[in-house]
């Protein structure tokens, strides 16, 4: 008992004293022996006693460790007195997080598997299996380096038993073991950094301690900088890296003269080819104009009423596709979409607006950049409700209708807006007329 009292103090005020070990570089491997406190679940009828234990484990990154631990306890039973030694057995991923140029904290965890074997009392030392359990594990430490090769581990464990060993326990679901391990650890492999303090040894005499000198083995007499390297030196590569310097300047000068030369043409290109659109807008804007034109004189010259009715619709196409040539190229552009009706309280399209939508679908086909969305709008007769209902299928329709017509469907959007959004007065027939419409309105 007086030597288990003072391993811990001593342990402890080794590892308070002594400089820490770096965190461990990838490739290192670990081996340890150490002392283990076994606090046993209160279930369990033990005795809390010290056992002895050992470690391999090995870095495959830096700052990560795999370790395997198995541990010997040799304990009685509270109750009968016989004797029940423990074995555990553990896998663990371990993360070192340094906390100073010396010294890492350890945090991880894993599973382990505890046997236990029992030798009654009086029966000499023949001993029987007596249950094992598994169960996760926590772990929690600290590394205190003594040197290249040693170093003092301090870890706690703590196991959540959820299946407690039947044979030791009373029907109960979990339990928790806890423990204190305190030994040494030896590194070997790729330790990393030499855990020794910094030297002030100056091979070459250039006033510039060994730890710091960035050029070994100057001559004597020489003149350096701080760093041990010779002024000389530092002056020719200052001088090549001011000339490097020019030289990457220049060539960055000329990428960027290069870079606006190109931008300015693209620019010109680019205005060229806004003008050259904008010109053959106005051309057939001009060419429309005049077509329109002459079909209202001729409107007014004809002397038949079948001539004048085929003259009107001459004239409604051309005026529709005017409209549809202004939509299609003026952003965030409306058209109403006159001669588009649908039968009365109904989404169906009469036969005639589908020579209007025809004439929509192919100026979208040619133009598939234009986004639109179908409005349908109504007077108000009747409720908001069916009023509602109406307008969004009317729109729908429309929108159906043009796909169905070759339009991609990602171009179009429909929404009904009742009659919340008049163009005339809803107080006469005409103004109702005017009201129940279906419009085109370009989103982009």
């Amino acid at each position: 008992m007086k030597l288990r009292a003072l391993v811990l103090p001593c342990l402890l005020s080794a590892g308070l004293f002594a400089p820490a070990a770096h965190a461990q570089r990838q490739g290192t491997v670990e081996f340890g022996a150490y002392v283990r406190k076994n606090w046993f679940g209160q279930s369990y009828g033990l005795h809390q006693v010290v056992g002895a234990g050992a470690r391999l484990g090995f870095f495959p990154i830096r700052h990560v460790e795999l370790e395997a631990d198995g541990v010997y306890t040799p304990t009685r039973s509270l109750g009968s007195e016989d004797k029940i030694n423990v074995m555990r057995f553990s896998g663990l991923l371990l993360f070192h997080v340094p906390t100073g140029d010396h010294s890492a904290f350890i945090l991880g965890g894993g599973v382990m598997r505890q046997q236990f074997r029992r030798r009654p009392l009086g029966v000499g030392n023949a001993t029987e299996s007596y249950g094992h359990e598994t169960a996760p594990t926590a772990l929690a430490g600290m590394r205190f380096g003594l040197g290249d090769v040693v170093s003092i581990r301090l870890d706690g464990t703590l196991d959540r038993v959820g299946k407690p060993n039947p044979l030791l326990t009373y029907n109960i679901d979990h339990d928790w073991h806890y423990g204190f391990q305190a030994g040494l650890a030896f590194l070997f492999g790729n330790r990393g950094e030499s855990f020794r303090g910094p030297s002030m040894k100056d091979s070459d005499n250039d006033g510039v301690i060994d730890t710091a000198d960035q050029c070994p083995n100057t001559p004597k007499g020489t003149q350096v900088n701080s760093s041990g390297c010779p002024m000389a030196a530092m002056n020719a590569a200052a001088d090549s890296l001011r000339m490097k310097m020019h030289a990457d300047s220049m060539a960055m000068q000329a990428r960027a003269d290069s870079v606006r030369a190109a931008a300015e043409a693209e620019a010109r290109a680019a205005a060229a080819r806004m003008q050259a659109q904008k010109d053959s807008i106005d051309a057939a804007a001009r060419a429309s104009s005049a077509r329109i034109s002459a079909l209202e004189d001729s409107l007014r010259a004809a002397r038949t009423a079948s001539a004048r009715a085929s003259l009107r619709d001459s004239l409604n196409a051309a005026r529709m596709r005017d409209s549809l040539r202004v939509l299609m190229s003026t952003p965030n552009a409306k058209l109403v979409l006159q001669g588009v009706n649908f039968a009365t309280n109904s989404a169906t399209l009469v036969q005639s607006s589908r020579f209007v939508l025809d004439e929509v679908a192919a100026s979208l086909v040619a133009n598939p950049d234009v986004r639109l969305e179908v409005a349908g709008h109504t007077d108000n007769t009747g409720g908001r409700a069916l009023n509602e209902r109406l307008s969004n299928a009317r729109a729908a329709s429309v929108k159906d209708y043009l796909i169905a017509h070759g339009v991609a469907a990602d171009r179009l959007e429909s929404k009904g807006y009742a009659f919340d959004r008049p163009i005339a007065s809803n107080k006469t027939v005409a103004g109702r007329a005017m009201n129940r419409r279906t419009e085109l309105n370009r989103l982009n």
